[in-house]
């Protein structure tokens, strides 16, 4: 089997076909996938056999029994789903692309991003046009940059730099790590600390493949970097929850605590060091990504309400 021939074979396959092939792996045998489609057993015959014989492989065993899918043929049926979801995801967008009071939007975002900074607008949307269907999935590490490119999200806005050549930053805005405290805690009227005077007492922290918690590590004098908060969590509401406690000081990203989320009884504290490193909040989405006219709209939106520095 070439792999020239199976690169010139692929871009060649009508949907029609991809189609019989994931109904015939469904149904287990071409009559019944037939009927489905409202042709004769021996017509979907020749055209899988036709398609075999393109790329130079067999895509199914046949048996008594019916038809099971070779290793190959899995990786082409897989392959089939996915175009047809696609395509199908096409037809929805520009169907939409002009509508702004129908469709839907498809959002990835960091969970420290959720309460005080994406809520807001997509509620906005919610009532201002009930009948655009909006789907929100927090996640973590590279999971939005991969929903962007396996298009599973529309945009997404988390908080590291892309990687993936395929993604345009939208908006970004600057940000910064600092330490919660309870205003009663010592530490609650300095404004300022040395991390290794921090990590001193109790504090709580983001787990190690967090941005924030990457930078604050490299604040952390060499001889501490082995130095373990007592709470690791990846919920925001924990590390609030534990700064109002007054056991010790939540390490966080300032996005975090923007606006209305610092309450009366919670100080930011600065961390020496730490305007010197480079940490940021991306609007990303995927360039070659056709995208209906409500998800435009509220990334347009989205972009336009980012907070800046949250000390400025």
């Amino acid at each position: 089997m070439g792999r020239s021939k199976i690169v010139g074979a692929l871009p060649r396959m009508p949907l029609e076909v991809l189609r019989y092939v994931v109904l015939i792996a469904e149904h287990g045998s071409t009559f019944a996938a037939a009927r489905i489609v409202n042709l004769t057993s021996s017509s979907l015959s020749r055209k899988i056999a036709q398609l075999e014989h393109e790329l130079g492989l067999a895509l199914f065993e046949r048996h008594s029994r019916g038809m099971r899918p070779t290793d190959a043929g899995t990786l082409v049926i897989e392959a089939a789903r996915q175009t047809m979801a696609r395509m199908e995801r096409l037809a929805n967008d520009i169907e939409d692309v002009d509508a702004l009071n129908r469709g839907s939007v498809r959002i990835s975002v960091s969970q420290t991003l959720v309460d005080h900074i994406l809520m807001p607008r997509v509620l906005a949307m919610g009532r201002q046009y009930p009948n655009v269907k909006i789907d929100l999935q927090v996640a973590a590490g590279r999971q939005a940059e991969r929903a962007l490119v396996e298009d599973n999200a529309d945009f997404a806005l988390i908080m590291t730099v892309p990687a993936h050549p395929d993604i345009e930053i939208v908006a970004e805005r600057r940000n910064r790590v600092v330490a919660i405290v309870h205003r009663d805690h010592p530490l609650a009227a300095r404004g300022r600390v040395e991390v290794g005077e921090l990590v001193a007492g109790s504090f709580a922290a983001l787990p190690p493949s967090y941005s924030s918690r990457l930078v604050f590590n490299t604040l952390l004098p060499e001889s501490l970097r082995a130095v373990q908060p007592q709470l690791t969590t990846n919920s925001i509401p924990a590390l609030r929850a534990y700064a109002l406690s007054g056991i010790g000081a939540a390490i966080m990203p300032a996005l975090a605590i923007w606006s209305d989320a610092l309450a009366a009884e919670l100080v930011a504290v600065d961390l020496e060091g730490a305007e010197r490193t480079d940490t940021r909040m991306c609007l990303c989405c995927r360039r070659s990504r056709i995208m209906g006219n409500a998800a435009r709209r509220l990334m347009a939106d989205l972009a336009g309400s980012l907070p800046h520095d949250p000390s400025a």
